[in-house]
């Protein structure tokens, strides 16, 4: 299985905040793949959505993040499977994978409410 993580100084990091994206093959040995900038940084709306469209299309079937809103999880259902990294290194998030250790999130950590309200 291939594993998208956001980063940014090397921790795990949101899917909109994160400044690259990393790639890694999980299957035996965990192996990095591809690294490149998050498009999040670019987007003008809905950031962390083009973060995880852009592992999606890259192969991933998980994605380790610091946190994920109501729409990471309506837009990765089926597709992706999300589990909390945050707080940890790349390696440690990594190793914590393998082991069985991190926790797949089912609801959102956070929500994104004030993107609804006043905005008319």
């Amino acid at each position: 299985m291939k594993i998208a993580i956001p980063v940014t100084d090397n921790m795990v990091s949101g899917p909109g905040e994160g400044l690259e994206v990393r790639i890694y093959d999980a299957e035996k040995e965990i192996k990095l793949l591809d690294t490149y900038e998050n498009p999040a940084l670019t987007a003008t709306s809905a950031r962390g959505i083009w973060m995880l469209r852009s592992a999606i299309d890259r192969g991933a079937g998980a994605i380790i993040l610091s946190g994920a809103g109501a729409p990471a999880f309506t837009f990765t259902k089926g597709k992706l499977k999300i589990y909390l990294g945050a707080g940890l290194s790349v390696d440690d998030a990594l190793s914590s994978f393998r082991d069985g250790k991190l926790s797949e999130l089912t609801t959102p950590t956070h929500e994104h409410g004030h993107h609804d309200h006043g905005e008319h």
